[in-house]
């Protein structure tokens, strides 16, 4: 039901803006940024969720926080930098989007540390 819902609300604002994009290019553009946000917004719900059930799985069978949490930072980092460089592209703006790819690429790095530091002990401990 949910898919469905969201199908239909990018449905019918893709076919508004095509309308409208001949006519009034400013509001088929607000319409397409105003359904982009409802839907950013019904999947950020369920995300939440999603992440709420995952957290208490990993939980259940005893894992460090420190062992995943890194990795569904840099997964968060992911999806908002791929979002924001597909808006500069649709902006015409890719030099932005190269930059802020970069940015994203720099800012998974340093999310990543603590996850490295955590390998780095393992090995160190296992080796010794």
């Amino acid at each position: 039901m949910e898919l469905g819902l969201i199908c239909g609300v990018v449905l019918a604002a893709l076919t508004l803006s095509l309308v409208l994009k001949k006519d009034a290019p400013a509001i088929a553009f607000l319409l397409v940024l105003t359904a982009g946000m409802i839907l950013l917004l019904r999947v950020f719900s369920a995300a939440g969720s999603a992440a709420q059930r995952f957290s208490g799985l990993l939980s259940q069978c005893g894992l460090d926080s420190a062992l995943y949490l890194p990795v569904c930072k840099a997964v968060g980092v992911a999806v908002v930098v791929r979002i924001t460089a597909a808006l500069c592209r649709d902006a015409g703006q890719s030099a932005l989007a190269a930059k802020v790819e970069i940015a994203g690429a720099v800012l998974t790095l340093s999310v990543c540390l603590p996850l490295f530091e955590q390998v780095l002990d393992l090995i160190t401990e296992w080796a010794v």
